[in-house]
C-alpha cells in the first residue's frame, strides 16, 4: 500500500523537474537572445527561423559581392577613361595634322607622340587587372555575379576588348576596282562627248541593305544619285542602323601629247556647281607623263574652289594633279580642247583614286581632244560607311556601286593609324571618333 507521503514526495518531484526545465529553457533564451533555439521549443518556428536565416546570410554575401562589382567597375572606369583621355589628345593631333603647313619633319613629332600614346593604351588594357582577374583584354566575358539570396538572382557582365587592335572604326567602301562586269562601275569615270552623254552608271538597282547595331534598313537608291546624295540617304537611316556614311571623289590627272611643248586647254568644270565653270590654263606636255608641267592649271582649278567645290593638288615634279571633291559631288570635265590640236595624240590621262589616294591601273581613262569623240568625262565619288560595331552591306553585284556585294564591313584600326599625310590625318579622324563611339558605350 502506497503512502500518502509517497505520492506527494513524486508530484512534488515532477513539479521540481519541469521548473527546472522551465528555467533552463528560460536562462537558454536569455543567453542566447532567442526564442527558439531547438526545434522542441517550436518545430513550425524553427524551420521558418532557418529559412529566414539562410536568407538573412545570403543577402549579407549578396551584398559583399555587390560591392566587389563595384569594386571591379571603378577599376574599369578609371582605365577606360585613359583610354578616353588618349583618344582625345590622338584626335588633337590628328586635326593638327591635316593641314597643309607641317613639313614632313613636324608630322613625324606629330605620329610619334600619337604612336606613344597608343601604345600606353595597349599596355593599359593589357594589364589593367581585378583580383588577378584582367578587366580589358577581352577575357572579361559572361562574367556571373550573384546579387541575390535565390539561384536566378544574378548579374552577368562583360567587357569588350580594348586594346588596340580591336578598337576603331567598322569600314566599308563601294568599288573602284573592276573584278569582273568591264566598266560598270560609276567611281571608274563615264567617257562621252558631254556632260549629259557622260552619264552617271549609277542605277536604280543599286539599293542598299544595312544591317547594323541598331537594326536593318534598305536604302533606296536612284539612277544618277551621286555618291554625296547616296551619303545623305544612308544617313538619313542611322537612327534604324547604327551605321553613318561619307563620300570624296578623288581623281589624278596627267597629261601626254606627241607635240612636246606648251599647249593651251580649257573646259568646262562640274562639281557641286550645276552652272559650268570654265578653266583655261597653258601648260607644258610630253611625250610621257613625266614630262609634264601642270603648275597652272592646278592655279585655275584652285581659283573657283568655292564655285565647284574641287581642291587640286600639284605633285612635287608637277606632272600631275590631284582633283578631290570632299563632299561626294561627280567631278565632270566636258569638252576638254586643247587649243591648235585635231588628232587623239592630245589628251588627259585620268585614274580614279580611292579617298586615301591610291590608284587602280584598271581605271584610267584618256580624255581626249574636243576634235574626237571622248573628250568629257564624269567620275562619280566612294561611298564610305563607318561604324563603331561591326556591320554588314549588301548591293547590287556588277551595279554602279560594286563589282559584287561587299558583306561584313572591316575593320580600320586606331593602332594602324597614320597622320603623316593630311589624307591619314583626315581618315584618322573618323577611326578616333568611332574608337571613342565605342569607348562611351563600354562605360554606359
Amino acid at each position: 500500500m502506497v503512502s500518502v507521503s509517497t505520492v506527494n514526495s513524486n508530484a512534488s518531484l515532477k513539479h521540481i523537474l519541469k521548473t527546472e526545465r522551465e528555467m533552463l529553457s528560460a536562462m537558454e533564451r536569455i543567453s542566447s537572445g532567442k526564442r527558439i533555439n531547438n526545434a522542441g521549443d517550436d518545430a513550425a518556428g524553427a524551420a521558418i527561423s532557418d529559412r529566414m536565416m539562410a536568407t538573412v546570410r545570403a543577402l549579407d554575401m549578396s551584398i559583399r559581392n555587390a560591392m566587389d562589382v563595384l569594386s571591379m567597375s571603378q577599376v574599369a572606369e578609371s582605365a577606360i577613361n585613359e583610354h578616353s583621355q588618349a583618344l582625345q589628345r590622338i584626335r588633337e593631333l590628328s586635326i593638327q595634322a591635316a593641314t597643309d603647313i607641317l613639313n614632313a619633319e613636324q608630322r613625324i613629332y606629330l605620329q610619334t607622340e600619337a604612336n606613344q600614346l597608343l601604345e600606353e593604351m595597349d599596355r593599359v588594357a593589357r594589364d589593367t587587372t581585378f583580383n588577378e582577374i584582367a578587366v580589358l583584354d577581352g577575357t572579361f566575358a559572361d562574367r556571373r555575379f550573384q546579387i541575390g539570396s535565390h539561384e536566378r538572382e544574378k548579374a552577368v557582365i562583360s567587357v569588350a576588348n580594348l586594346r588596340i587592335d580591336q578598337l576603331g572604326a567598322y569600314q566599308s567602301t563601294t568599288d573602284i576596282q573592276d573584278a569582273g562586269t568591264a566598266d560598270n562601275l560609276a567611281s571608274e569615270g563615264n567617257l562621252g562627248t558631254d556632260a549629259s552623254n557622260a552619264a552617271s552608271l549609277v542605277l536604280d538597282g543599286d539599293d542598299l541593305t544595312i544591317t547594323g547595331l541598331v537594326g536593318q534598313a534598305t536604302v533606296d537608291v536612284a539612277a544618277g544619285n551621286t555618291a554625296k546624295e547616296i551619303v545623305n540617304l544612308v544617313n538619313d537611316k542611322f537612327d534604324s542602323t547604327g551605321v553613318s556614311a561619307t563620300a570624296t571623289t578623288t581623281v589624278k590627272l596627267q597629261g601626254i601629247t606627241n607635240a612636246a611643248g606648251s599647249h593651251v586647254v580649257s573646259f568646262n568644270l562640274y562639281g557641286k556647281n550645276t552652272t559650268s565653270q570654265t578653266i583655261s590654263a597653258t601648260i607644258t606636255l610630253g611625250t610621257t607623263t613625266g614630262a609634264a608641267d601642270l603648275t597652272n592649271l592646278r592655279d585655275s582649278f584652285n581659283a573657283y574652289t568655292a564655285n565647284t567645290g574641287i581642291r587640286a593638288t600639284l605633285s612635287a615634279d608637277a606632272t600631275d594633279i590631284i582633283l578631290v571633291q570632299d563632299e561626294g559631288e561627280d567631278i565632270i570635265l566636258e569638252e576638254v580642247n586643247f587649243a591648235s590640236v585635231t588628232d587623239a595624240n592630245t589628251f588627259f590621262r585620268m585614274t580614279a583614286m580611292t579617298p586615301d589616294q591610291e590608284t587602280s591601273t584598271t581605271t584610267t581613262r584618256d580624255v581626249l581632244d574636243a576634235s574626237q569623240t571622248n573628250d568629257s568625262i564624269r567620275y562619280s565619288g566612294i561611298v564610305t560607311f563607318h561604324s563603331s560595331q561591326t556591320f554588314t552591306v549588301e548591293g547590287n553585284g556588277g551595279g554602279g556601286l560594286y563589282e559584287a556585294s561587299p558583306g561584313v564591313a572591316t575593320l580600320n584600326k586606331v593602332g594602324t593609324i597614320d597622320i603623316r599625310t593630311v589624307a591619314g590625318a583626315v581618315d584618322a579622324l573618323k577611326v578616333i571618333d568611332r574608337a571613342l563611339d565605342r569607348i562611351h558605350m563600354e562605360r554606359a
